[in-house]
């Protein structure tokens, strides 16, 4: 996929996120904050960056909000999936490749020295 192409759907699904409102989903959740959102979508923008200019390619993410107004973001390879959760403060990864929390999953920060590392984890596991 071309860059201008997806920064169009990129910038279409952040306007969508951007009309929800408090219990958009019947359940009390919160709607996420512009900071999150930009934050959201310059985090996904540099990951779309890094990952295309170290010549891998792109896999389009679902892209959605969770229950506490968090932007979040997920993909599946074969065997493994890779959900972002990014807030006001920070971003989280989490690396799931089983069903056992404690054995099968992995829970850290993000930064941007981890996007190569998660991407080929992901796909060239």
């Amino acid at each position: 996929m071309n860059s201008k192409k997806y920064e169009r759907k990129l910038s279409e699904r952040f306007d969508a996120l951007a009309q929800r409102e408090d219990n958009w989903d019947g359940y009390d959740s919160k709607k996420p904050t512009k900071l999150t959102l930009v934050r959201a979508e310059n985090l996904i923008r540099e990951l779309f960056d890094s990952i295309i200019s170290a010549g891998h390619p792109w896999h389009t993410p679902f892209i959605s909000s969770d229950e506490d107004g968090n932007v979040t973001v997920e993909w599946s390879g074969e065997n493994r999936r890779l959900h972002i959760q990014i807030g006001e403060n920070e971003a989280e990864y989490i690396q799931v490749w089983g069903t056992n929390i404690d054995t099968e999953m992995h829970v850290d920060f993000l930064s941007r020295a981890d996007y190569q590392m998660l991407w080929e984890w992901l796909f060239d596991g």
